[in-house]
């Protein structure tokens, strides 16, 4: 009889048997999904070893859960339609101001808010902020000279190289980059959403916020990102099986644009932009503060709604969801020939036009978000410099580590 016969213990085999390894494939659900949202949000967790004469087990393969894609793919189509009835003036009239309206009470309030929820790992590991740099930072700066390329070319204007104002749409990069840096403090507190509540009531206080480092959008939509922070993937599922979930959440969202037609003409759009002080709007501190408390109120039950009315499987909105980064970064670019136009289309004024340039807005969104535009524009929307800036992880035992 050999060593090897599993009949026949060793002596000492006790002390020196190696920890059970779980095989490729039987990792469980919660850990599945833990390991997709560090993915999504840039954050990838070491492989876990047993002894170190024994090889490594092959990680299991994650599938992608499709639900918070989806959400993407929904907020993204809208975040493009809301910028083409912006760029042709569609949003003047009776129906596209509606319309318009309804869109901006929620959509970027859900977009933080998932951004948040994929966070929860991000710990400033140097791993972490490689993928800051390569999916954030650089993008953003790249963007920004090619909206200032974009002002000059179209308006005739000299070019300025400026970073301070952020250029249109590229507020959200440098926000949600300010966000995940200071996420390791956010979760240490002991009630972070009354927290971001209070900074995004007070901060408006201020009679010089503004946009300049989007620090208005950074402060006043913070309970947002902490809203997804403060979310576990045990409420996400929950959320996932509440009955009739999509008849809820779909009614909810119905409600609000009912509301929209109703009220949108009573106050401004930008209600919703959460972006400067008080001073700058037409009412009293004390009813611009009960406003704000109103807009962060929707924007948490239009992010809840849509949730619930966002499909689990497989859908349409799956790839819009996997591709929203670049669908965010190169619309604007698409759009703003027309933004910067100076005689709108005359067939705009029409009470009908918002409904084609709906139509617009998503053939720019599927074009967008083919495989090959994404895969020809990975070099500016994901530019693979991280390891040129961020030095390797150095290990435990005095060993570096490969670039994640």
């Amino acid at each position: 009889m050999t060593d090897a016969d599993p009949s026949r213990p060793r002596p000492g085999a006790q002390h020196r048997r190696a920890p059970a390894l779980r095989r490729p494939g039987g990792t469980a659900p919660s850990a599945a999904a833990a390991a997709d949202h560090e993915r999504d949000a840039g954050v990838a967790s070491p492989p876990a070893t047993g002894r170190e004469d024994l090889p490594p087990t092959p990680p299991a393969k994650t599938v992608r859960d499709p639900f918070l894609d989806n959400a993407r793919g929904i907020l993204i189509t809208l975040v493009v339609v809301g910028h083409t009835l912006e760029c042709f003036d569609g949003k003047s009239g009776f129906l596209g101001g509606a319309i318009h309206t309804w869109i901006y009470s929620f959509h970027m309030a859900a977009f933080v808010a998932i951004s948040g929820f994929l966070s929860r790992s991000y710990r400033n590991e140097p791993r972490q902020v490689r993928r800051l740099l390569t999916a954030m930072l650089a993008p953003f700066l790249i963007f920004q000279m090619l909206h200032e390329v974009g002002k000059m070319l179209l308006l005739g204007q000299e070019f300025h190289l400026q970073f301070v104002s952020t250029a249109w749409t590229l507020w959200f990069l440098l926000a949600l980059l300010m966000w995940r840096l200071i996420t390791p403090v956010l979760r240490v507190l002991r009630y972070p959403l009354v927290f971001a509540v209070a900074v995004a009531v007070i901060a408006p206080l201020d009679p010089d916020l503004d946009s300049t480092f989007t620090l208005g959008r950074f402060f006043e939509m913070l309970p947002f990102f902490v809203l997804g922070l403060v979310t576990t993937p045990a409420m996400l599922q929950k959320l996932k099986t509440l009955p009739h979930r999509v008849w809820v959440g779909g009614g909810v969202l119905l409600a609000a644009l009912v509301f929209s037609f109703a009220t949108h003409e009573m106050y401004s759009v930008s209600r919703f932009f959460l972006r400067g002080s008080y001073a700058d709007g037409p009412y009293e501190i004390w009813l611009a503060i009960i406003m704000q408390i109103l807009v962060l109120a929707a924007g948490m039950v239009g992010t809840v709604a849509l949730l619930l009315a966002t499909p689990l499987g497989q859908t349409i909105w799956t790839a819009l969801g996997a591709r929203s980064l670049t669908i965010y970064l190169l619309h604007p670019l698409v759009l703003l020939p027309i933004r910067y136009m100076d005689e709108p289309f005359a067939w705009v004024e029409a009470w009908w036009a918002p409904l084609p340039l709906i139509v617009i807005g998503l053939a720019i969104t599927a074009v967008l978000s083919r495989g090959i535009v994404a895969t020809a524009t990975r070099w500016v929307t994901d530019p693979p410099i991280g390891n040129l800036l961020v030095k390797d992880e150095v290990a435990p035992q005095g060993g570096r580590r490969t670039a994640a």
